[in-house]
């Protein structure tokens, strides 16, 4: 049977489910899967759905995280500074954990702000990214096998 989207999350454990975004755990693929449901997430949300998945990913050590924003139309840029400056090194630091999958919408104009604020966090953060393995994909098959 081929893997499609529906019958993988299926298999699913709940981290975290709520209004603006749901976390799951999958065992088959190590991986933690995080799942914004809406076109913007607010910044207490987002904190406390990458604050939840952090404890999870302590007790599964998972080989990547997924990030699936095909839902997002904006972002909050100072969430985002801190998802990437703060979450990620403390997460690589305490278990290792450097391979990031995300899944952004079709949008071009947001697949362009995600690069600019990238360069963004690069220059006025001094944010390393060769550190981590981070790659954008289009589909979660795509996200889970890469």
């Amino acid at each position: 049977m081929v893997a499609t989207e529906t019958n993988v999350l299926e298999k699913a454990m709940i981290v975290l489910e709520n209004a603006s975004a749901c976390a799951l755990y999958l065992p088959e693929y190590s991986a933690i899967v995080c799942v914004v449901k809406r076109e913007f997430i607010i910044r207490s949300d987002f904190r406390a759905l990458f604050e939840t998945v952090g404890a999870a990913a302590r007790i599964y050590l998972p080989n990547k995280i997924i990030f699936d924003m095909r839902k997002m139309e904006v972002f909050d840029q100072k969430i985002m500074t801190w998802y990437h400056t703060e979450w990620k090194p403390r997460l690589f630091k305490e278990i290792g954990l450097k391979k990031y999958r995300k899944l952004l919408p079709q949008n071009k104009l947001f697949r362009k702000y995600v690069a600019m604020n990238r360069e963004q966090l690069a220059k006025q953060h001094a944010f390393d990214f060769s550190v981590f393995d981070i790659r954008h994909c289009e589909t979660m098959e795509q996200a889970l096998e890469f």
